[in-house]
């Protein structure tokens, strides 16, 4: 380390965690503030089975009006972290999609001036040459397309219109799409002056289930919506979810929309405060899925469409930062938790959400997070059982459990063992750790008791920097080799012995080397 850097740096300490290094070889010592806590997965019984593509992403449609930007089909470098992602579903929707017209022959002419009518706004219009290229794309990535239908093309007596989307299934040639019909239609009256009841959502629904059976091509393709927002808000949202529940059944799964802070606003510190994570999006998947539960039974599908950080593109200089992670990890872990088939990440390419730098294409720690997830994390979720020991600092009194256990999130899934490398029965824990002050000190109990641990931990390459824009894996470093070759996953092992050891306000996979019943 260089002499005249007086920054504090992290080295790997005798515990199984980072201790601070600084230049005064007397200060490198073990963590003086932890919180202790017991951790116990039940891994007898599952609690949930995800869908295999449960990580999915999301770009908006209206990349079309910026002729796709740098998200370029034949990109090697777009293709090499896109395909790391595989499996998932690509949604190419978004606000722009209730304004997309396909036209078989595209020109200047065609593609310039025009505006819808309700609202005015500029239409977007998808060209063959643009549909052709983002199936290329998907296939060639291992991805499955889900494309967004405009809902606000209707008939004079206010049913939707699906000429326009007949012209594009008569065009397309591609089997594996799948398809939605508009976005967030609670929101079309603030947008587009137009208000469309819950039964006549579901009744273009209904209308569209019967285009696609009709044609062998599509007998068998998904659909998926009504991507509904803004849930708890108001008691007209729940009123148009229960209106088009109650009049099709025509969707694969039901979608709906949600965000945890508005991007105008949003500073670090809600992005660090769990108050964020349990206030509102254990509310909407409950809210959602008990309507759904209602209409269509127990085993009917719930997805959380598309979700972000922020709304209104993201908060800028923070969305795309590492403190993202924190609500990134957990969102994934609690959907899972409470029976959410797919989770598509807003947004893959676009905003100040991207997860990929939107002229270098370089990723973003949250792509880091996933490409990790993927390679680590199976469909099998398993139930987490966390106490609080006791509180050490100085001396100090007996911990606030509640509170500590906010602050340390844990999620446990059975590992991904044939991608990953690692045994089936082997336990992947995702865990973060939100103290700003505190180490964690996790001890295993029971059956992970007396285990070989695997160690992924993600920190800023800054230390401690939460607006960091690059992230170490174990202290080192993690990035892309070259534009074709990703960085190998080099875990760190933490003994049999040795309690798991996680810093303050860091983020990490743990791969628990054991043989459970639920994972064999």
């Amino acid at each position: 380390m260089d002499q005249c850097d007086s920054s504090p740096q992290w080295v790997w300490g005798t515990k199984g965690g980072f201790a601070r290094l600084t230049t005064d070889p007397r200060h490198n010592q073990e963590p003086a503030s932890t919180v202790d806590y017991t951790l116990e997965v039940r891994a007898n019984k599952p609690i949930h089975v995800t869908n295999e593509r449960f990580l999915s992403i999301t770009v908006d449609v209206g990349i079309l009006n910026k002729n796709w930007g740098n998200f370029s089909f034949g990109s090697s470098k777009l293709k090499t972290l896109t395909s790391a992602l595989s499996p998932a579903y690509l949604r190419l929707s978004g606000t722009a999609a209730d304004y997309l017209v396909f036209k078989r022959h595209c020109d200047d002419e065609v593609t310039t001036g025009q505006v819808d009518p309700f609202s005015q706004r500029p239409l977007t219009f998808l060209c063959p040459e643009d549909w052709d290229g983002i199936n290329h794309f998907c296939s060639d990535t291992g991805l499955k397309l889900i494309f967004g239908l405009n809902q606000l093309l209707r008939t004079d007596d206010g049913q939707w219109d699906p000429t326009n989307a007949k012209q594009l299934l008569d065009y397309n040639t591609y089997d594996d799409v799948a398809w939605e019909l508009g976005n967030e239609p609670n929101s079309y009256l603030k947008k587009a002056n137009v208000s469309i009841s819950g039964q006549q959502i579901g009744r273009g629904f209904n209308v569209l289930r019967s285009i696609l059976q009709s044609r062998p091509q599509y007998s068998g393709a998904s659909l998926f919506g009504p991507d509904i927002g803004g849930i708890t808000k108001r008691k007209k949202v729940k009123s148009i979810l229960a209106g088009f529940l109650s009049t099709t059944n025509a969707t694969n799964a039901t979608t709906f929309h949600s965000y945890y802070l508005n991007g105008r606003t949003a500073t670090v510190d809600d992005f660090l405060n769990p108050e964020t994570l349990d206030s509102l999006l254990p509310v909407k998947i409950r809210t959602v899925t008990s309507q759904v539960r209602k209409y269509h039974g127990k085993d009917a599908k719930v997805w959380l469409g598309e979700s972000g950080s922020a709304l209104g593109g993201g908060a800028p200089n923070i969305s795309d930062r590492y403190v993202a992670g924190f609500l990134f990890l957990d969102k994934l872990g609690m959907c899972a938790k409470m029976g959410l088939d797919v989770v598509i990440r807003q947004s893959y390419y676009g905003g100040s959400y991207t997860m990929l730098d939107l002229v270098s294409l370089e990723p973003k720690p949250d792509y880091w997070s996933a490409y990790i997830y993927k390679y680590l994390v199976g469909p099998t979720v398993l139930h987490v059982k966390l106490d609080t020991i006791s509180y050490e600092y100085d001396g100090g009194g007996p911990a606030k459990s509640e509170t500590d256990k906010q602050y340390l999130r844990v999620y446990a899934h059975c590992t991904a063992a044939g991608k990953s490398g690692y045994r089936a029965g082997a336990v992947t824990l995702i865990i973060l750790n939100m103290n700003k002050v505190n180490w964690a000190n996790i001890t295993l109990l029971r059956k992970l008791s007396g285990r070989t641990v695997d160690q992924y931990l993600l920190t800023p390459r800054e230390h401690m920097d939460m607006s960091s824009s690059q992230v170490n894996l174990n202290g080192h470093p993690f990035q892309l080799v070259n534009d074709t070759t990703l960085p190998q996953l080099e875990p760190l092992a933490i003994g049999r012995d040795d309690p798991i050891l996680i810093p303050p306000l860091s983020y990490g996979f743990y791969v628990v080397k054991v043989k459970t019943k639920a994972c064999m």
